[in-house]
């Protein structure tokens, strides 16, 4: 047997020994509060730096008798043993057990770290419609083949990047789905759907293949709902959300956040009714300005969008459903997450962007090595940059820093992935900056006031220290995203951007 087969082999054998273990431990500590108190003075004993404390501390007070979490505990220990050790074990070990060979040969090597997850659409086919998705404007013709996803994983897996975010359109229209991911054990496939497809044998052939977890959009109320993604879809959605409960599949939510949804999506009848329908955790999205006629007025404003962290916060602290709120939550993962720096996507042509709301590129997959993508000027551009702000419950550069995008795209030719994505960085700017002032004036006396433990939780973040180290945000620095100085103070730009949106 050939060396790199015989690796491969080892490989895969301690992993299953890995997920073994996690899946039966996890069994165990969701047997008792004996067990898991266990558990909290295991992981204590092993704290050492000041952020491990600070898990420590969390994971005690998340599962103590009567919290959230020691029920979570509890509800995975019931989940079917095909979804607990594929999928759950599967993205502990592949999260937190990571082999340092991988990322210390990729840093010694090309620079960089291996993704932590590679987003794919291999498809923007869909059976809905719904407003503001950014797949509608892709050309739905084209597709990636079984062998193109096959190669981006086996890419992707050779330098230790094991979780696939599948998207689309609806990724359950692209049919060999399923097989794929059964092919690949040792990774584990977030599938990001509206649910309308997960038929009783579609669950079932999930529950079988076991490294997989649906994660279903729903908007909120059945109105909400139905009013973005088509009449009946609600109804749709529930049954297959109760499909997979009745099987022991864990399944979580994605929630695209409006200017005219938040109330409904972090309320207490939303989350209690999320909690019933067997929902483990879930994520939340701003809309954002792409895809089909873009409407600024649809973007949560920025006193909502501190309503929806605080909503967010508060269903972690008072529900066994570990939500995630993807742009506030910059303050626990460091700021983005894009170009590499974290994640990627792969378009339907192979096209390798930034992020699923950044549709530029400059390279594609299926003519160039994934490794040599993630090196591309492009992509070390953005990511020298990151984060792009001192203040992490703002991390974007479309939104928050919207210079940010258009100076890494101009500065590295990147192309457009579809009609009219080039609107992000042209038409729209000046009512992006417009917004991202707003969103400063509202955000950046909560990050002075409320967020101190940041301080000690970003300690170790070798590129959050570069960015204290910086004297300014990376849109006020010429060197990076600003604009060379030109006597202007930031007020009377402001009124000038103001001036050319009509405010």
């Amino acid at each position: 047997m050939p060396e790199r087969s015989m690796a491969q082999a080892r490989e895969r054998r301690d992993y299953e020994r890995t997920a073994s273990i996690i899946s039966a431990a996890l069994t165990v500590v969701g047997s008792s509060d004996l067990a898991m108190r266990g558990l909290n003075a295991a992981v204590k004993r092993t704290a050492k730096s000041p952020q491990q404390n600070m898990i420590a501390e969390w994971l005690k007070n998340y599962t103590a008798p009567g919290s959230p979490g020691n029920t979570m505990f509890k509800n995975i220990r019931h989940l079917h043993p095909n979804s607990r050790k594929r999928f759950v074990a599967g993205m502990i070990a592949n999260f937190f057990m990571r082999d340092p060979e991988y990322t210390e040969s990729l840093l010694e090597q090309r620079g960089i770290s291996s993704p932590t997850a590679i987003l794919i659409s291999p498809s923007m086919r869909c059976n809905l419609r719904c407003v503001g998705c950014y797949a509608s404007e892709y050309d739905n013709e084209e597709e990636l083949t079984e062998d193109d996803v096959e190669n981006i994983i086996n890419q992707g897996e050779e330098i230790g990047s094991r979780v696939y975010v599948m998207l689309g359109g609806e990724p359950f229209v692209w049919q060999p789905l399923l097989d794929v991911a059964e092919r690949h054990p040792q990774s584990v496939f977030l599938v990001f759907t509206n649910g309308t497809m997960i038929n009783d044998r579609t669950a079932d052939r999930i529950l079988e293949v076991g490294n997989v977890c649906p994660t279903i959009s729903i908007e909120g109320s059945r109105e909400a709902t139905e009013a973005r993604r088509g009449k009946g879809t609600y109804d749709r959605v529930m049954a297959a959300m109760d499909r997979l409960r009745e099987r022991g599949v864990m399944f979580a939510i994605s929630c695209t956040a409006t200017s005219q949804n938040i109330d409904e999506i972090i309320s207490d009848e939303f989350a209690d009714l999320m909690v019933e329908k067997g929902a483990f955790y879930g994520w939340y999205f701003l809309y954002m300005p792409v895809g089909r006629d873009p409407d600024l007025s649809l973007m949560p404003s920025a006193e909502q969008r501190l309503q929806l962290h605080r909503g967010i916060v508060n269903i972690r602290n008072t529900r066994p459903l570990l939500v995630a709120d993807f742009w506030g939550d910059g303050t626990l993962t460091g700021g983005c997450l894009s170009a590499g720096r974290k994640y990627i996507h792969i378009n339907n042509k192979g096209d390798v962007e930034p992020c699923i709301f950044a549709h530029f590129a400059t390279d594609n997959v299926k003519d160039t090595p994934l490794l040599d993508c993630l090196c591309s000027d492009f992509f070390k551009d953005i990511r020298r940059m990151q984060p792009f702000g001192k203040n992490l419950l703002r991390p974007c550069p479309l939104i928050d820093h919207p210079a940010v995008m258009k100076k890494a795209v101009e500065r590295n030719n990147a192309r457009p992935t579809h009609d009219d994505a080039e609107s992000l960085i042209t038409t729209l700017q000046p009512g992006l900056r417009v917004y991202s002032k707003a969103v400063r004036d509202v955000l950046n006396p909560v990050w002075q006031n409320e967020m101190s433990w940041t301080h000690t939780w970003l300690e170790p973040d070798f590129e959050y220290g570069r960015r204290l180290s910086r004297q300014g945000d990376a849109d006020d620095l010429p060197d990076e995203a600003g604009e060379e100085i030109s006597g202007e103070t930031d007020e009377e730009i402001d009124d000038k951007v103001a001036q050319e949106v009509g405010v």
